[in-house]
């Protein structure tokens, strides 16, 4: 079984060599985002393929990528899509729980759509004075604690 420390060794050269790849092809990458990333998607592989991978190890970097890509659209997009980052975030939980479990749960699927749904009500009625107040709630949840 491919163990943590072979893990943690392989996402400590792969961070440094994307800060290298960065300087000298000037990348427009994280270098730990491009580290954990690769890790996981090669563990994936070699599960899929037959390999005996710790699935724990998997989701808890694939975790660390959505939070990553999370605060990289945070940082990137405007304020007012901020009110999207809960079912961004469930959105991505839920992909990568497909990807680890090897099957789709119907239920969830229909779950995080109302939330997209829901969401999406919640943006395109914003000028409504109790609706905004609630949205303001929203996107300042990681801001005011």
């Amino acid at each position: 079984m491919i163990d943590i420390a072979l893990v943690l060794i392989v996402i400590i050269v792969l961070f440094t060599v994307f800060i290298f790849l960065r300087s000298l092809f000037s990348l427009k990458i994280c270098a730990l985002c491009g580290a954990v990333s690769f890790s996981w998607i090669t563990l994936l592989i070699m599960f899929y393929t037959g390999y005996s991978v710790d699935t724990v190890l998997m989701a808890l970097l694939i975790g660390g990528s959505i939070v990553g890509s999370m605060y990289l659209l945070e940082e990137k997009l405007p304020e007012r899509y901020q009110l999207f980052k809960l079912p961004y975030f469930l959105t991505g939980v839920y992909i990568g729980y497909v990807l680890l479990k090897e099957s789709l749960d119907v239920q969830a699927v229909y779950i995080i759509l109302a939330l997209w749904g829901f969401t999406i009500f919640l943006y395109t009625t914003k000028n409504n004075n109790k609706i905004r107040s609630i949205t303001r709630k929203i996107i300042k949840c990681c801001k005011n604690w």
